[in-house]
């Protein structure tokens, strides 16, 4: 795709200019980078969207910034962009622990409760082995302050497998998931209920690159994810492929 498509797809949604020196710079960091796994546009490890079995490392913490298209979320009816904010915590090597803030874009008002924000876990009961695929259950906005779940949004209950292979051929690296999503807990609205699933890939000698199609139980998505110096993640894609979210996380590790 030339570079002018791109920044024409990218400016409708005004996110971020496409700029050649940028672009340069991304390529020079990346010689430098690390294998890659990180944050999804939920703010909580996984896909680009979905969420799967690959939990973040023990004792790992990332803090970052996604931009969501405003087309494929209830959030306000559907009428702003949203910023999120969040922090996402590997706590032991069985679970993981995330806080999110999202708010509308633009949206004024006086009340100062147009924030949401949402509690998440998941915990690992099965590991990846050999030949069995590593599962997960999790929890997204289970704790809300109102009875009847109106405060409560992206709300989902859900259990996932998750496998890797490694192919040595033109792609090194290969994963695969699949999980069922559930709506058990009242709340305004939800993500991931139903069947949802999706790959991954990384192409031979470009581990700090991943490339991501999937299903989020509503529409396709596909992304990419690069990580750059260790501990910078970035990660673009098109929701139903045809409307561009993305952000920027950063990545340390505790003592």
């Amino acid at each position: 795709m030339k570079c002018k498509t791109f920044k024409s797809a990218l400016l409708q949604d005004n996110f971020i200019p496409c700029n050649p020196g940028l672009l340069f710079l991304i390529v020079v960091l990346t010689m430098f980078s690390a294998p890659v796994s990180g944050q999804s546009t939920t703010g909580f490890s996984g896909y680009f969207s979905i969420p799967t079995a690959e939990l973040s490392p023990d004792k790992s913490v990332n803090i970052g910034y996604n931009q969501l298209n405003r087309k494929y979320y209830g959030f306000y009816e559907g009428k702003y962009d949203l910023d999120v904010g969040f922090i996402d915590i590997g706590f032991l090597p069985i679970m993981e622990v995330g806080i999110r803030i999202t708010r509308p874009r633009g949206f004024q008002t006086e009340n100062k409760t147009t924030w949401d924000r949402m509690i998440a876990s998941r915990v690992l009961p099965v590991k990846e082995s050999k030949y069995f695929p590593a599962v997960a259950v999790g929890f997204q906005g289970f704790f809300t302050t109102g009875d009847d779940g109106g405060a409560n949004y992206f709300n989902s209950t859900y259990i996932v497998a998750t496998k890797n292979f490694t192919t040595g051929w033109l792609i090194n690296k290969l994963g695969f998931s699949l999980g069922y999503g559930n709506d058990i807990l009242k709340a305004s609205t939800y993500q991931f209920i139903g069947i949802f699933g999706g790959l991954k890939f990384s192409p031979k000698n470009m581990d700090y690159l991943e490339l991501m199609v999937e299903y989020d139980a509503d529409k396709w998505n596909a992304g990419a994810r690069i990580i750059i110096l260790k501990h910078i993640i970035l990660l673009a894609g098109f929701e139903g492929l045809d409307s561009f979210s993305g952000g920027l996380s950063y990545r340390f590790m505790l003592p």
